[in-house]
């Protein structure tokens, strides 16, 4: 448009495009756009009352030539154009060319050749399939006589855009498994709009909490679905109908050759295709390129592969049942005597063919589920669900499926469901042999040590030991020794300890490296807690050594120890460094059970190093994992992060409420390993909201125990000189005193741990009044939030005896806090600010409105402009060197200060 304005030129534009791809909808955004502009819009296509009329006094049946009849067309047009030019900038919109009359669009043509120096926009559209009839011959010709730009085809929707037409009609968000069936039917408007509107209209959709989902339930995928003994029960009844109103339209060749192809999977190879037809592949060529020009399958490198896997289920639905098991078994015979033998693909069809008793189907589906097992549980737990309907009840295959079903189950975070499959397996094989249902009972403890239900894991653990008989450190379950030192490790400390000192006490001994493994992490941890801080990091390490690069001791990876110990002494780029390897493990292995911890790891580790939004986004992804994966042991540190977090803002309310779950989750008994955590958050809630006499009523007890207290002030470096801040403040000098000792003696055998011996030195110079002991400790401490802490102390303590000097510390102080986003932090030292005679603005903040552009922080504005280039959110972490969490998190903040709803708003709207 900006073209025809500035340049005086003619432009012509053609789109080209398919039925129902909203090339009319296009047209009409253009032509309101252009109005908008100041363009006069002209409708080519003779809704004009005086082009009408002129269509009329030229009909052929009043005997004019076509020339003249051209040539009356022409004069009107290019009269009523001209008096349009007159005012400004013209658009004349052709929709539907190839039913436009002929004589009409050459006259048009005549037209444009007239006014190739005004400022007229043309606009046609014409439909893919009329190209070449005498409509799309006559604008191909005005194409080479004129500046003109051929649009291809509309692209198909893309996914966010399939979503928001879903969600217009359905007035609800689109569940995956909806919009999955929209982008199936070709993503072109018009086949979407009639498919919502069918499955609405039939009841098919439900709508909870404002999500659109299938009335069938979720649509499983993958081997998941290729397992499936109905394959057409998820799907819509309209959405069916459609399908199979496609597949008729094919060739009856080409619907056979589909239908064999659907039996063979939503992606098949074109050899084995030719095999099951016993064809040459030269005879697939017809019928493949029709299926593919009616969209149903496209190709990749290697294989085709149904456009969506809803369009495969609905091919596969058409082949009769008895039938497609015989193909089925065609399929597993021929995959079975290829070469090389595709174990885990037969295994996929013998489950739809196999008959119970079937030995050597029965063993082929065991050994493929337990080969699929480390690759991809999803798949073994669906094959091994499927084969436990075929092998005998009393057999030792029907046990292993079993072990192997739990185990996915498992890994994959369903350890409700793991927990039942287990238990009822175990009731059914109750007379077995108890060495056959040992590794069952290994994976039932582990499922329940996960589950956070450490008794009852303890007991089976307690269970598989008594009845094992043989141990072999080859075999693919986890081991019982293992399982028992991970459940007593949240219960009894002796306990475990002792556990784990007969494993190590045995050089040699017949205890695996995982098991091994996990009594150093044991060991490790009594090390810490004792404040032998340097033998627990060997310890640690050492464990770290043996684990191995697949360990079979997933469920409690050395590294997350040692993460957790460097952090506590503030070495956070390493203990970000091994927190990163630690998901990397999780990934690679697909324990997606154990998806919470990394993210705990990290939110604690980014709250140390000062980066309050980062901390927070990862703490609540860490949150909405646990709940998915049914592994609520990392709970507690990811609500202990965002406790401390709102602290920091200033939020009482919602550190409060975040206490409150933090202890629902975490009971403050001393046996559980949250209990020190949990009373050092506790008091240091009640401090903010009822002051330090009601905090130290948390904590006495505590402090007045050197063990309890050793423990408190390991769980942070600043939890010293914060206690011995309170007590003071408190009146309660030898409760300070107490601390100061048990800080000194932790510092005294950690001389290497400089962080530690700067929280010793941080709380003497508190106790002693000595502001000059404090110099230098900043850079010791290795936490930002810690080395404000003593610029502010220091500047405290010069209150009486130096004020300009108080006051440029606490300045110092304040710019740290807010630097952090520690609002509450920066709070207390403008008061004592306020208190020298300083007045600083409230914050040390600019006033931002609360919503719009000028309501985002700069890292929030930052997001939005990357975003809006179309940068995805892992595109934008990279560039942000953050997570993806942290940018979804800024994401939500931007959504709700600019009151919209998606990235395509912001896209809209970004300046």
């Amino acid at each position: 448009m900006r073209e025809s304005v500035e340049g005086r030129r003619a432009q012509v534009v053609v789109l080209e495009s398919g039925a129902g791809t909203g090339k009319t909808r296009l047209l009409l955004e253009l032509m309101a756009n252009a109005a908008r502009r100041g363009f006069a819009v002209v409708n080519g296509a003779l809704d004009q009352p005086g082009l009408a009329r002129a269509v009329t006094l030229v009909n052929p049946r009043n005997g004019r030539q076509e020339d003249d009849r051209i040539g009356t067309l022409a004069g009107r047009f290019e009269a009523q154009l001209t008096g349009h030019l007159r005012r400004g900038p013209v658009l004349v919109a052709v929709d539907d060319a190839q039913w436009t009359d002929l004589a009409l669009l050459n006259a048009l043509g005549v037209v444009m050749s007239k006014l190739d120096n005004a400022p007229v926009l043309w606009l046609f559209t014409v439909h893919a399939d009329h190209v070449d009839s005498p409509n799309g011959v006559v604008l191909r010709t005005l194409a080479r006589k004129h500046r003109v730009e051929w649009l291809g085809p509309l692209e198909p929707l893309t996914g966010e855009a399939v979503a928001g037409i879903a969600g217009d009609l359905l007035d609800a968000t689109p569940g995956d498994d909806v919009v999955a069936l929209c982008e199936s039917v070709g993503g072109t408007p018009q086949a979407i709009v009639d498919l919502v509107l069918d499955v609405r209209r039939e009841g098919c959709v439900t709508v909870t909490d404002q999500v659109a989902r299938l009335a069938t339930g979720p649509m499983p995928t993958g081997i998941s679905a290729a397992v499936e003994p109905d394959p057409g029960a998820p799907l819509p009844r309209p959405f069916v109908r459609l399908m199979q109103s496609r597949l008729r339209e094919l060739s009856p060749r080409a619907q056979e050759v589909l239908q064999v192809a659907a039996v063979l999977g939503n992606s098949f190879a074109p050899q084995d295709l030719a095999e099951m037809l016993g064809e040459r592949p030269a005879q697939l060529l017809g019928p493949l390129q029709e299926a593919i020009g009616a969209g149903l399958i496209g190709s990749d490198s290697d294989e085709f592969v149904f456009h969506r896997e809803p369009v495969w289920r609905a091919v596969l639905d058409t082949v009769p049942e008895l039938l497609r098991s015989m193909l089925h078994r065609q399929a597993a015979t021929m995959l079975l005597d290829h070469p090389r033998g595709r174990l885990e693909a037969a295994a996929v069809h013998l489950v739809h063919c196999a008959v119970p008793g079937d030995q050597e189907a029965i063993s082929t589906i065991c050994e493929a589920a337990q080969r699929m097992l480390a690759s991809s549980p999803q798949a073994a737990s669906a094959v091994a669900a499927r084969g436990l309907r075929i092998a005998p009840p009393d057999s030792s295959d029907h046990v292993a499926l079993a072990t192997t079903a739990t185990a996915a189950l498992v890994r994959l975070g369903c350890l409700s469901d793991a927990v039942d499959l287990a238990e009822e397996q175990l009731r059914v094989h109750t007379n077995t042999c108890p060495e056959f249902t040992r590794p069952l009972r290994t994976w039932l403890a582990t499922a329940l040590m996960l589950r956070g239900d450490t008794t009852a894991a303890f007991d089976v653990s307690k269970e598989t030991i008594a009845v094992t008989k043989s141990r072999n450190a080859a075999e693919a379950e986890p081991c019982p020794e293992l399982l028992l030192l991970n459940a007593l490790s949240h219960n009894d400390h002796s306990k475990v300890l002792a556990v784990a000192n007969r494993v190590l006490d045995v050089p040699g001994g017949p205890h695996s490296d995982d098991v091994r493994a996990a009594a150093l992490n044991v060991r490790a941890m009594a090390h810490w807690r004792d404040g032998r801080l340097d033998a627990a990091m060997g310890a640690a390490d050492e464990a770290v050594r043996l684990r191995g690069p697949l360990t079979r001791a997933w469920q409690c990876d050395p590294l997350w120890t040692r993460a957790w110990l460097l952090t506590r002494v503030r070495r956070l780029d390493e203990a970000l460094a091994v927190a990163e390897a630690a998901r990397s493990a999780i990934d690679t292995e697909h324990n997606g059970v154990l998806s919470p911890v990394p993210l705990a790891l990290r939110a604690t580790i980014l709250l140390a190093k000062g980066d309050i939004a980062a901390a927070e986004a990862d703490a609540v992804a860490g949150l909405a994992a646990s709940e998915r994966a049914e592994m609520p042991l990392y709970e507690p540190q990811l609500r202990a992060v965002l406790v401390i977090s709102a602290l920091r803002r200033g939020d009482l309310a919602t550190a409060s409420d975040g206490l409150r779950r933090l202890e629902e989750c975490a009971p403050a008994e001393r046996s559980q390993p949250w209990s020190g955590m949990v009373r050092v958050l506790t008091a240091l809630v009640t401090s903010a909201r009822r002051g330090v006499h009601a905090a130290m009523d948390e904590l006495r007890e505590s402090l007045a125990d050197p063990d309890e207290c050793r423990r408190l002030l390991l769980e942070d470096p600043s939890m010293a000189a914060w206690a011995v801040r309170t007590a003071l403040s408190a009146g309660e000098k030898e409760i300070a005193e107490d601390v100061v000792a048990a800080a000194e003696k932790i510092a005294a055998g950690n001389q290497c741990y400089l962080t530690i011996v700067a929280a010793a030195q941080h709380s003497r110079a508190l106790l002693d009044g000595e502001v000059g002991a404090l110099s230098g400790l900043e850079d010791c401490y290795g936490d930002p939030w810690a080395a404000a802490s003593v610029i502010e102390d220091a500047g405290t303590l010069l209150r009486d005896d130096d004020r300009d000097a108080a006051v440029a510390a606490l300045n110092r102080a304040m710019a740290a806090y807010d630097e952090l986003g520690a609002e509450w932090d920066s709070a207390r030292v403008r008061r004592k600010l306020r208190r020298l005679g300083v007045r600083r603005r409230h914050w040390n903040h600019e006033a931002r409105p609360e919503t719009g552009w000028d309501s985002l922080t700069s890292t929030e504005a930052k997001v939005a402009r990357l975003v809006a280039r179309g940068l995805t959110n892992r595109q934008v972490a990279s560039e942000m060197f953050v997570s993806p969490h942290t940018v979804g998190f800024h994401l939500r903040q931007i959504y709700r200060k600019l009151n919209i709803q998606s990235r395509v708003d912001l896209a809209r709207i970004a300046p």
